[in-house]
């Protein structure tokens, strides 16, 4: 039910791409432009259209990123093995819901490896940010454009009437993130902590966006939601190292 050969084929590609990243620095620019291409045109030939190309270009160059934050070579074969696995599933995803844009569990497939996309960009980005003199200002716009374009292209694909709703939805989550991010900026924590606990807030927004779209959004809903984010990321955050600077 989940094999599609093609997608199989251009995985494999795009884990061998990656592979060679983590193996040669000299490259470092050619081989991020070669992930793009490759990952851009494979989904185009698989998904056989543009559908999904802003998320997957979005998460292979986070995927680009997250390789070079992470030190350790069998850490790093772990984490190529679970980004191709994403990349698997927004190449069957995206086929599936081409054919038909009914199709439940394409659409959980899609909402899943969204998800994903968004703490990968999250955690590259914050992990960029810890590691590199720059602005937390261009921090927090790079995170209110990217949240509001990838949010404005999912909800615009279930919400077909309501375009200019969708928009206004988008724009708030992605001011919302921008927000968190702020916040986010002065806790002493990692970019896999961190980017963790702005993916269970982005979810929180994104879970009731869905719900308001599908007519299913009530008030049990966001108390349940909040209740989640308040357990999970305080569970998150209480057994996370703290980075302490002095």
């Amino acid at each position: 039910m989940f094999l599609y050969i093609p997608a199989l084929l251009q995985t494999i590609l795009f884990a061998v791409v990656l592979k060679a990243v983590s193996l040669f620095d000299n490259f470092f620019w050619f081989l991020l432009f070669f992930l793009l291409f490759i990952s851009l045109i494979g989904a185009r030939i698989v998904i056989r259209n543009w559908l999904l190309w802003y998320s997957i270009g979005l998460f292979s160059v986070s995927s680009w990123v997250m390789l070079h934050l992470i030190d350790y070579s069998p850490e790093r074969n772990i984490f190529i093995f679970l980004s191709s696995l994403v990349y698997y599933f927004f190449l069957f995803g995206g086929y599936r819901i081409n054919k038909n844009k009914e199709d439940e569990v394409s659409r959980g497939i899609i909402a899943m490896v969204l998800m994903a996309t968004v703490f990968l960009f999250l955690s590259a980005t914050h992990g960029i940010y810890l590691n590199f003199e720059l602005s937390s200002w261009w921090l927090m716009l790079f995170y209110f454009a990217n949240i509001f374009i990838i949010s404005y292209r999912y909800f615009a694909f279930i919400e077909t009437k309501k375009k200019n709703l969708v928009m206004v939805y988008s724009l708030v989550m992605g001011f919302a993130m921008l927000e968190m991010g702020w916040v986010v900026n002065f806790w002493p924590f990692g970019y896999l902590t961190s980017g963790f606990v702005m993916l269970m807030f982005y979810y929180i927004l994104w879970d009731l966006s869905r719900d308001y779209f599908s007519g299913s959004l009530s008030k049990k809903t966001v108390l349940i939601n909040l209740i989640l984010f308040m357990i999970i990321s305080g569970m998150v955050l209480f057994s996370s190292k703290w980075l302490l600077q002095f």
